[in-house]
C-alpha cells in the first residue's frame, strides 16, 4: 500500500493556479492507494470534497477519524478503509491535522470540526479489530510529538505513519501502551525518503516487522517516462511564467518556477 500523509495539494506555482489538480493527476499516476490531508484543507471544503469524490473515487481512499460536521457530528471522510494484503486483513485509520481550523483560515472549513479526538479514535481502533483487521495502522498528520503521546495513550494500533513534523526517522520509535506496543515513525517530506514497513503476520497476530527508510535520489534515478510526460503536460501552458526572472545575486538566478540554490543561500544573499 502507498500511503500519502497530505500537504500535497500545494507548494507549487502551478498547484497555486490548478487549484491543486496538478498535484492530484501526479498522485493518481504514482499509484497512491491511501491518503489523509492538512495543507489539502487550504483548497477549501468544497474543493476538497470535489477532489476526493470525483477524482479520488474508485481510486485513492481519503480517510479521516477526526473530521466531522459541526452541527450533527457527521463524519465527513470515512474514518478508516480495510484492505486485504497477502490474505491478511489490514485496517488504514486516517488523522488530518487536528488543528486545522486554528493554523489555517477558518473560512476554509466552516462547518467541520477536526481536533485530536483521542477518545473517538480508540472507538475506530475498536471497531476496525471488532470486523477482523489483524494489523492496524494510523496514516496520521498529527506531528510526531503528538502521535508519540497519542501511541502511549490508545491501545490496538501497530503503527503510526506519521507527518507534519517532516521527521526523517531511520527506525521508528516503540511505545508501550495499556494494550502492548505501537511503532511510531515518520518518513520526512517532499519525497526525500520512502518509510518502507512490512509486518511479519502468522495465525492473525504480528510476529515480527522490517522498517526501512529509503532514501530518494532523484538525481540519480531516471526520470519515469509517463510521469515526465504528465508533468511537461501540466507545465507547458505556464512556460513563460515560470521562466520569468525574479532576482539575480552573486550568480544566482532565481525563476518562478524552479529557482537555482538553496533557500538557505538565497537568505545569506538577502542579507549581503
Amino acid at each position: 500500500l502507498l500511503l500519502d500523509g497530505g500537504d500535497t495539494w500545494q507548494g507549487s506555482a502551478t498547484a497555486l493556479w490548478t487549484n491543486g489538480q496538478d498535484m492530484v493527476d501526479a498522485a493518481l499516476e504514482l499509484g497512491v492507494n491511501i491518503m489523509t490531508g492538512h495543507w489539502e484543507f487550504t483548497l477549501g471544503d468544497k474543493r476538497v470534497k470535489e477532489i476526493v469524490e470525483k477524482d479520488f473515487k474508485g481510486k485513492i481512499d481519503f480517510i479521516a477519524q477526526n473530521i466531522q460536521t459541526i452541527d450533527f457530528s457527521d463524519p465527513v471522510f470515512p474514518p478508516y478503509v480495510m484492505k486485504e494484503m497477502n490474505g491478511v486483513p489490514v485496517a488504514i485509520i486516517g488523522q488530518a491535522f487536528p488543528y486545522t481550523p486554528i493554523a489555517n483560515p477558518r473560512y476554509l472549513v466552516p462547518e467541520w470540526s477536526f481536533g485530536i479526538q483521542e477518545e473517538n479514535m480508540q472507538k475506530t481502533v475498536d471497531a476496525a479489530r471488532a470486523k477482523g483487521a489483524k494489523v492496524v495502522v494510523v496514516l496520521s498528520h498529527n506531528g510526531m510529538d503528538v502521535d508519540l503521546k497519542m501511541a502511549s495513550r490508545v491501545r490496538g494500533i501497530d503503527a503510526i505513519l506519521g507527518g507534519h513534523t517532516h521527521d526523517g526517522m531511520p527506525a521508528p520509535v516503540i511505545v508501550e501502551n495499556g494494550g502492548g506496543k505501537t511503532l511510531v515513525t515518520n518518513a520526512g517530506s517532499n519525497s526525500k525518503f520512502l518509510g518502507v514497513l512490512d509486518f511479519d503476520v502468522k495465525e492473525g497476530r504480528i510476529q515480527g516487522f522490517q522498517y526501512k527508510l529509503l532514501p530518494v535520489f532523484a538525481n540519480f534515478l531516471p526520470a519515469d517516462a509517463e510521469m515526465q510526460a504528465l508533468i511537461q503536460k501540466i507545465r507547458a501552458p505556464y512556460t513563460a511564467k515560470l521562466g520569468e526572472k525574479l532576482a539575480m545575486s552573486e550568480g544566482t538566478l532565481y525563476r518562478r518556477g524552479n529557482f537555482i540554490g538553496s533557500f538557505d543561500q538565497l537568505i545569506v544573499d538577502a542579507l549581503m
